[in-house]
């Protein structure tokens, strides 16, 4: 069932593209918006990555130790029940925009007094998060946290009038889910992309790794596009025990042979670099065995049971990313021991696809706040509280309307930032008004987001944290220079 709440099969369904009755123009724009976007993306980054290690300035006097915590939310956030507008005049236009009418008919809104304020916004406006969100909303009252509004895929700035007249180019697929995945994860413009962004930027800054033991991009939730780089390659780990065992080695006569094995003579240069890849990833299992041995203290930090009062199988988003911000938490603490300076780390949970029922979406915000809540302490705990920044990401959006008691596919969306190196407690961008109707920021009946602000503003802000020179930011975001600044968020 796609509402599982927590559900990995990510699988996209047929993309669908609605005619003008619906969400967009016809079918026939939206393909040469999309070629568009290809074609002209391609065309500002025709030198490719290969040669991005002669390319890049390859900083190599970096002392201090700093690490990046993508948290993908796949199957898209309803980010439409996650930051919400607080003022009584706007909560009802809210309201309305939703359900259609202020009865509340499918009561999927939340209501003023379920919701935790944040401080104005510059213009007046007060927005707020849902109470399950409580400890988010105490690392934000400290600084410690941050809201990015209405981010997402864009391939030039878009307003209402020019995505509706098809004077600028989309990404392809706006509504499928494994490309906007994708393609939020690589910022490439082509469907044949192996490389993202995290990866990228440790390939920037590899010359500040030299040495390590490990890699620098470490995932917890398995394979991914967002942490591959041309230098760098993620290594996969267990969140709960760590590097798993090649060919079972532990085993002493499958050791000795496998070691045997290696030890052999080898002419052949593949035979050669196959070797090399073998003893890289057993240095790496070695080392990570020896962090997770000397970090079992960190696990108190993360509460495996879900809070009491949330329902099985909801509790599962709990119990599963908490075991995952754990296992990135002991990497961590074990970073600078293993020679790394800077580090990528790929978390992710499933699940959001609700389109029948946002029931449980609460439970999901709720792990997502108690997890990060939870990583920044321990992240304090340990001295590097300012050293990590860890963020949400997601396939897209969805409508401002719902479908029911559900939401469909959309494209803008909120995020939230954690660290202490963050300017915290703020809204980025800039939060959409809940005019459907006439807003700038709305196309289609369903009241689709149009993102104000790009992933590039978003990424490129982290990737100049994490030391990536500003001349090398299109190395890592190859349309950065199509936007505007990143965002100031540092």
């Amino acid at each position: 069932s796609e509402d599982a709440p927590m559900s990995d099969d990510h699988r996209p369904r047929a993309p669908r593209l609605i005619d003008d009755a619906g969400f967009s123009p016809a079918r026939r724009r939206v393909l040469k918006g999309s070629a568009a976007w290809l074609a002209g993306a391609a065309g500002s980054f025709a030198f490719g990555l290969h040669g991005i290690a002669a390319a890049a300035a390859q900083p190599k006097n970096v002392t201090d130790y700093r690490a990046l915590v993508c948290l993908f939310l796949y199957g898209g956030n309803d980010s439409g029940n996650t930051v919400m507008p607080y003022d009584a005049t706007e909560h009802t236009r809210y309201i309305v925009a939703r359900e259609g009418s202020a009865t509340r008919p499918y009561g999927i809104t939340r209501l003023r007094a379920d919701l935790l304020p944040l401080p104005a916004l510059p213009d007046g406006r007060v927005v707020a998060l849902p109470k399950e969100m409580s400890a988010l909303k105490g690392l934000y009252d400290r600084g410690r946290a941050a809201v990015v509004a209405n981010v997402g895929l864009l391939g030039a700035p878009t307003t209402r009038v020019s995505y509706d007249n098809g004077s600028v180019p989309v990404p392809p697929q706006l509504f499928s889910h494994s490309d906007q995945a994708n393609f939020w994860q690589t910022m490439m413009p082509s469907y044949g992309a192996d490389a993202g962004w995290g990866g990228r930027i440790a390939d920037v800054m590899a010359a500040a790794n030299e040495g390590a033991r490990v890699s620098a991009a470490i995932s917890v939730a398995g394979s991914n596009l967002w942490q591959v780089g041309r230098q760098v390659q993620p290594f996969p780990i267990d969140a709960g025990e760590g590097a798993v065992a090649l060919f079972n080695r532990g085993d002493g006569g499958h050791g000795a042979a496998f070691e045997s094995m290696l030890a052999a003579p080898r002419e052949n240069l593949l035979e050669q670099e196959l070797v090399r890849v073998f003893r890289r990833s057993i240095g790496g299992e070695e080392a990570i065995r020896q962090a997770y041995a000397s970090t079992t203290s960190m696990l108190a930090r993360f509460p495996a049971s879900a809070p009491a009062d949330v329902p099985n199988p909801a509790s599962g988003w709990h119990a599963d990313l908490m075991a995952k911000l754990a296992g990135v938490a002991r990497m961590i603490a074990s970073g600078e021991s293993l020679g790394v300076k800077r580090q990528v780390f790929f978390v992710a949970i499933g699940g959001f696809d609700m389109h029948n029922s946002l029931e449980h979406h609460r439970f999901a915000l709720q792990a997502i706040s108690d997890g990060l809540a939870a990583f920044d302490s321990a992240m304090v705990a340990i001295g590097k509280g300012n050293a990590v920044t860890a963020f949400t990401a997601s396939d897209f959006g969805r409508p401002l309307q719902v479908n029911g008691t559900g939401s469909d596919h959309g494209w803008g969306a909120h995020h939230f930032v954690v660290g202490g190196a963050l300017r915290g407690g703020r809204v980025f961008g800039t939060f959409p008004s809940m005019d459907t109707r006439g807003g700038s920021e709305y196309t289609g009946a369903q009241g689709h987001m149009i993102p104000t602000t790009s992933v590039e503003q978003y990424a490129g802000a982290m990737a100049r944290w994490m030391g990536v020179p500003d001349s090398d930011l299109p190395l890592v975001l190859p349309n950065i220079n199509r936007f505007g600044p990143t965002l100031p968020m540092f």
